[in-house]
């Protein structure tokens, strides 16, 4: 990073982040007094209307909490397994058919590319609102999202382990048994943990669009003004996804961190093969399937899907879906143009939520933060704010400063800087402690050990995270438009009202193929910087 030449790349590439967000910004025609004001009359607009929060209905509530939990176990344990399939079908080594492979994964980025709000509305376009509505919609965008990753982690796997396999003969079906399986057990519990902690997320505000649990009963009381008991719902959630994310972590460092490092392989026995694992080893692997199991069930019947009324709507599938594939080109350039539109949106919150992320991270990371009480307060706000599904966000914000632009992006600001302050303070906190001491021993100050000892260190990886967060953020702008804070996906919002099945087709063609590309240009970016 010292070197003149890596210098001129680095702020090379911070000059074209930079031109990019001031065309975006410019072509959105945001208001940048009202912008900079959002923020604290949004602060201010919820301390006076939100609190007390009320606890009047607070079993209802909760049950609807319960509701959204279940919704998200049984969304995660569907797609978990769907998404095993899929990765298998994508592997070069355990799917032998070039075309078969191709055609999973041009099906897997097709669910991926499509936010679940969209799928969870067209959804409900086609069959009504039900519970058995969201719980398919999720399942189909974390269907998307797992098999991507899981896809990729037996990849690596195939690389690294399974040459020694094929060189011995071994069959296609003995490799997955025996090779890919085994080592592919760890990566899959991380990635099925981290699709649960989104799923949660997810399933909270599938109720925006008729899907019951709480978002339903939150839209529904922002729209009555009832915001003290929106209060109380928007509480409940910040704790539930808190448990889960802190639930979440605790088995990973259980049985991943902790597990892998401290488990020994089993002794060879006198005819030098390995032993079985122990017995109380299978007995704790078939009461952990077992449990999980009746944790499975229990919340399929609590969920209670309205699984006939979905069956008697499924008819209508095949007559709907044909409207919707015969698709309206006069909309296409309105539709270009408004999906540029959602990407200066999320272009325009990343970037200033990456800046936001950048100073606090700096001032939260254990190893560099200047005064530890600030740093722990950081941490809880950006847990706070991760908490808050942007959809909550958007409609508790529209009601502080009115629909438009500048609505989503306080949105898109508020949401990346949560995810990249928490990604950036990860990134800070595995550099090398030598480097803080040295520069400490020489009487250097916490802003020229920030400038000239980690920012070097850290700036690839900032980047490669800002433009992994580039598809999220205009996915989310796509999303936000939903409930009228622009894009496209408020364009996609009037058809389904108008009942306009070829400009919907359309749409969501449109959204499809952009995010496609935009998965691949951000991939690109990804490899430069990695």
């Amino acid at each position: 990073m010292y070197d003149k030449q890596a210098r001129v790349k680095f702020w090379g590439n911070v000059l074209s982040v930079a031109l990019i967000v001031v065309g975006c910004f410019f072509y959105l025609r945001l208001d940048p007094l009202r912008l900079l004001m959002a923020a604290p009359s949004f602060v201010s607009y919820i301390a006076v209307n939100f609190f007390p929060p009320s606890t009047e209905n607070i079993n209802v509530y909760a049950s609807a909490a319960l509701h959204t939990v279940a919704v998200a176990v049984v969304g995660t344990f569907i797609s978990s397994a769907l998404s095993l399939i899929f990765a298998l079908l994508m592997s070069e080594a355990a799917m032998p058919y070039r075309a078969v492979r191709l055609a999973v994964r041009l099906f897997i980025t097709f669910l991926r590319n499509i936010p679940v709000i969209i799928w969870a509305s067209l959804l409900a376009f086609i069959f009504g609102v039900g519970s058995m509505v969201g719980l398919i919609a999720l399942v189909l965008a974390a269907t998307g999202f797992l098999s991507r990753s899981y896809a990729e982690s037996l990849s690596e796997i195939a690389a690294r382990k399974l040459e020694p396999m094929k060189a011995s003969g071994a069959g296609t079906f003995a490799i997955i048994r025996h090779g890919l399986l085994p080592e592919f057990t760890p990566a899959w519990m991380n990635w099925t943990l981290f699709s649960f902690e989104l799923a949660v997320r997810a399933s909270a505000i599938l109720g925006m669009v008729g899907a019951g649990g709480m978002g339903t009963m939150i839209r529904a009381q922002l729209e009555l003004r009832r915001f003290n008991e929106a209060a109380t719902m928007v509480f409940m959630l910040i704790v539930i996804v808190l448990i889960t994310e802190f639930a979440a972590g605790w088995v990973r460092k259980r049985y991943l961190y902790e597990g892998t490092r401290n488990k020994k392989a089993p002794p060879p026995s006198r005819t030098g093969k390995l032993r079985a694992a122990p017995l109380h080893a299978r007995a704790m692997r078939a009461l952990t399937v077992l449990l999980a199991a009746v944790i499975f069930f229990a919340c399929l019947v609590y969920i209670d899907l309205d699984v006939a009324r979905f069956v008697n709507r499924l008819s209508n599938a095949p007559r709907v879906l044909r409207m919707l594939v015969d698709l309206n080109p006069a909309m296409v350039l309105p539709g270009l143009r408004q999906f540029l539109t959602s990407f200066a949106m999320g272009a325009v919150g990343l970037v200033f939520g990456g800046m936001f992320a950048f100073v606090l991270a700096f001032l939260a990371a254990d190893n560099i933060a200047p005064w530890k009480p600030l740093a722990v307060l950081i941490k809880a706000f950006v847990s706070v704010v991760r908490a808050v599904p942007s959809l909550v966000f958007i409609l508790m914000i529209v009601a502080a400063i009115g629909l438009g632009y500048n609505a989503g992006v306080v949105v898109l600001i508020l949401s990346s800087m949560g995810y990249l302050t928490k990604a950036f303070i990860a990134t800070i906190e595995e550099q090398h402690a030598g480097i803080i001491t040295a520069m400490r021993a020489t009487g250097a100050g916490w802003g020229q050990i920030v400038v000239h000892g980690l920012l070097p260190a850290v700036a690839a990886g900032f980047l490669a995270w800002v433009a992994l967060r580039l598809e999220t953020s205009v996915a989310e702008s796509v999303t936000l438009g939903v409930v009228g804070a622009g894009g496209i996906g408020t364009m996609l919002l009037r058809a389904r009202t108008g009942f306009d099945y070829s400009t919907m087709g359309t749409l969501i063609l449109i959204i499809v193929i952009c995010m496609a590309c935009l998965e691949w240009g951000a991939g690109k970016v990804r490899k430069r910087f990695c």
